[in-house]
């Protein structure tokens, strides 16, 4: 998936035992790629137990994600991240803003990663609209779990980050609330 984008609020709920619940501002389960896309709806994944997962792009990343992000708060009875609630696959040069709410785990950009060591590589969470203060909470169940960088609102606005390629990425006090935008699908 590439150059997508949604604007929308999605909810699910379950009263089924074990039923799972993963819910994204764009897409629920990545098993592929998504590039340059982004979601700014709120997400909220109810059912019971620990295995609903919500985030403000995708629900449960096992694929990869580049060069996106996500504005919506995202609230679970598991997982919840600003960007991904549960991960298992790759994330680079992207970033979220919303307020994630999991009753497991809550981490700025994903709630639960369960990826491999490198796999997450020049990402961003909003400290201020998040909520997120604490700077080792980039993931909910790992302390500062590499790769992930909370930044205040003011820091995402006064220059891409590290990592965001200027060919990509741009930044506009006019144009989405002066964060970091795609180039090739600046926001409505």
């Amino acid at each position: 998936m590439e150059q997508s984008f949604a604007n929308v609020k999605v909810a699910t709920s379950s009263e089924r035992s074990g039923y799972v619940n993963m819910v994204g501002g764009l897409v629920g389960q990545n098993d592929g790629q998504i590039i340059d896309s982004y979601a700014v709806g709120q997400v909220n994944s109810g059912g019971s137990g620990d295995s609903t997962s919500a985030g403000g792009l995708v629900g449960f990343n096992q694929g990869s994600v580049s060069n996106s992000y996500a504005t919506g708060n995202s609230k679970s009875t598991g997982s919840a991240g600003g960007l991904i609630g549960l991960n298992s696959g790759d994330i680079s040069s992207s970033y979220s803003t919303g307020v994630p709410d999991g009753l497991y785990w809550t981490g700025g950009f994903v709630g639960s990663d369960d990826s491999q060591s490198g796999d997450l590589t020049d990402n961003y969470w909003d400290t201020d609209t998040s909520g997120i203060t604490n700077l080792g909470q980039g993931a909910g169940n790992i302390s500062n779990d590499p790769g992930i960088t909370g930044l205040s609102t003011e820091q995402l606005q006064s220059g891409l980050p590290d990592g965001f390629d200027p060919t990509i990425w741009s930044e506009s006090g006019d144009i989405n609330g002066g964060l970091p935008y795609l180039l090739a699908l600046p926001p409505e």
